[in-house]
């Protein structure tokens, strides 16, 4: 199997990084999607095909302005122009059939790619809802035992109220008691 070029796994990761500025890019040089629908596949899809059927240049270089700045479109960075640029004359001079066959490669590859990412973020996700599950009883024991304590000790405290409240009695009562003998 064939492993994507260096290129291709730049728009591949930066697709799966930055999925919404794609969409806004896409939608920038009219292509129909909807950023509260969009799926990878489909953002994938779409890119490829203005990349390699269409060659879409100022499409290609809106999305090569987007991955040299990481995003940002606030400043423009001429470094990564030559990227995309260099994919597109590359494939200025090869046939219908063959632009088609590479485009369906080329996703397949996309596809794979996003996949295996879309497997770490899961294994991830079930990692972190095991570790919260974990805490989650922690929180839960911890609650139960500071209840029985509490508990035990408004039991106690009204023991002592009590045991307080005698020997108060027996005092007062000695008190009483002497002060009547003295009259």
């Amino acid at each position: 199997m064939e492993k994507p070029t260096a290129i291709d796994k730049k728009i591949n990761d930066f697709i799966y990084d930055k999925p919404d500025v794609v969409v806004v890019i896409l939608q920038q040089y009219g292509y129909d999607i909807d950023l509260q629908t969009a799926t990878l596949p489909q953002i994938t899809k779409l890119v490829y095909t203005a990349l390699y059927i269409n060659q879409d240049e100022p499409f290609a270089r809106a999305l090569d302005n987007s991955i040299a700045n990481d995003g940002q479109n606030n400043f423009i960075v001429s470094l990564g122009i030559a990227i995309v640029s260099s994919v597109v004359s590359g494939v200025l001079g090869a046939k219908e059939g063959d632009k088609n066959r590479e485009l369906q490669k080329k996703l397949a590859l996309a596809q794979l790619s996003m996949d295996e990412k879309l497997a770490e973020e899961k294994i991830r996700a079930e990692q972190e809802t095991a570790r919260l599950n974990i805490l989650a009883n922690t929180l839960l024991a911890y609650r139960t035992t500071l209840q029985k304590e509490s508990t035990a000790r408004i039991k106690d405290t009204w023991l002592y109220v009590t045991a307080l409240g005698i020997g108060l009695g027996i005092l007062f009562g000695v008190y009483l008691i002497g002060t009547s003998s003295k009259e």
